[in-house]
């Protein structure tokens, strides 16, 4: 009878054992996926969720963009572009000086390239907007063909007038890298869509 109970009493010792190393490996299990999913999340702060579509757009970049400050890591001063200034009429909506000017600002206002990055030049001076421009186009090269520039209306400048959305307008419509320009949205005058020249090494890493 004895060694029946020290029997019973090593059994359920074992079931015990067994029972906590499950529950600790579970415990652990739990643990890992917990950070696992906290990783994740920190990972995947601020990206933007895309729209669902039928074709594959890589996730937009969108990190801020701003003058660059050190002369180190500054373009030199003669790469800057910077337009004038160009008279009282105002720049068209839609523009396009590749030959084909209807099918890109179709495919621009229509999504058919995935917009890559943007920009926002609200609160800027006309001299800082440009040198932001120049970071964001060769920004933008780097990572596709097409960005949105957020100029605004002007119905808040002096007379109305919209002194940025026509610089940068100006701007798009000299500057050699930039194929045409059109509003995203019929109505909203306050951003452009670009189109940009396509960079070889990008070619090449797609």
């Amino acid at each position: 009878m004895s060694n029946d109970f020290q029997s019973v009493l090593k059994t359920l010792g074992k079931q015990a054992k067994q029972a906590a190393e499950a529950k600790a490996e579970a415990e652990a299990a739990a643990r890992k996926q917990a950070a696992q999913q906290v990783d994740f999340a920190k990972e995947m702060a601020g990206v933007t969720p895309l729209k669902n579509s039928n074709r594959y757009a890589p996730p937009r970049d969108v990190s801020p963009i701003k003058p660059r400050k050190t002369q180190a890591e500054a373009l030199a001063a003669e790469d800057y572009f910077y337009v004038g200034d160009g008279g009282t009429d105002e720049p068209p909506a839609t523009f396009s000086k590749n030959g084909q000017g209807k099918n890109d600002i179709r495919r621009l206002q229509s999504g058919h390239w995935p917009v890559v990055a943007d920009v926002d030049l609200h609160g800027y001076t006309q001299e800082e907007a440009q040198q932001v421009l120049n970071e964001f186009i060769e920004f933008t090269k780097k990572r596709g063909v097409c960005g949105e520039i957020v100029h605004g209306s002007g119905l808040g400048s002096s007379g109305y007038k919209p002194v940025l959305k026509n610089l940068v307008r100006r701007w798009l419509m000299a500057h050699p890298d930039v194929l045409a320009y059109a509003e995203p949205r019929p109505g909203n005058d306050g951003a452009v869509r670009v189109l940009l020249k396509r960079n070889r090494s990008w070619e090449q890493e797609s």
